[in-house]
């Protein structure tokens, strides 16, 4: 799934103490935005009061098994169970395909998460864990998968800077190098077991996780 903001619509974003050091470099002065509950109004701003907009583009939706396993339960064997899953895959964080950025990018991150509707990472991290041993309770015999996975979520954005013009006035500028820049992120980790005669919704982690298990 694919979400799309049309161009003039842009989301402002309050920076870190962090990344107004990385601004203070620049030498466009611009100090810590309080938060508002609107976007600025247009091409003009006040760097005393609004400092970064970030706008975020576009949020690409995507579910990921990151650990899984499968096994056959057979008649007279069902109950407890102990695996030990596989990873697939792994997921980190990225913005402008560097897994390296600064805290100054958490209101970046956390902007994404309003555009899609749900909470994700916002900082640096990845769906790494060592933690790939699982217990599950089965009662009917039959073929199961049990998975770990996220939603991850990579799309376009463009951040813009207020340039100071005047003591209580600037102009918005596009920080972005081409335009737009790239990230991913991904919400929490989901966890749990499917089959194949039972269907998932589409779109979904255990959808995925079904299609890893009867392919």
């Amino acid at each position: 799934m694919t979400i799309t903001s049309p161009a003039p619509k842009r989301r402002r974003a309050v920076f870190t103490t962090g990344f107004a050091a990385v601004l203070a470099v620049t030498g466009l002065g611009l100090g810590a935005a309080p938060a508002h509950a609107t976007p600025p109004p247009g091409a003009t701003c006040n760097p005393n009061i609004e400092s970064v907009w970030d706008d975020i583009t576009s949020a690409t939706i995507t579910p990921v098994i990151t650990e899984f396993t499968s096994f056959n339960i057979t008649p007279g064997t069902t109950g407890q169970q102990t695996q030990r899953l596989s990873v697939l895959n792994t997921v980190t964080t990225k913005i402008n395909n560097t897994a390296d950025f600064s805290a100054g990018y958490k209101s970046t991150l956390s902007e994404v998460g309003v555009k899609v509707g749900f909470q994700v990472a916002n900082e640096r991290t990845s769906t790494r864990t060592t933690e790939l041993s699982r217990v599950v309770n089965l009662n009917a015999p039959g073929y199961y998968g049990i998975y770990r996975g996220v939603l991850r979520v990579d799309g376009e954005w463009s951040r813009y800077l207020c340039a100071r013009s005047g003591a209580a006035s600037g102009y918005w500028i596009n920080a972005s190098q081409t335009g737009t820049g790239q990230y991913t992120t991904f919400n929490f980790p989901e966890e749990g077991t499917v089959s194949c005669p039972s269907p998932e919704p589409a779109g979904t982690v255990r959808a995925a996780a079904r299609k890893e298990l009867c392919k």
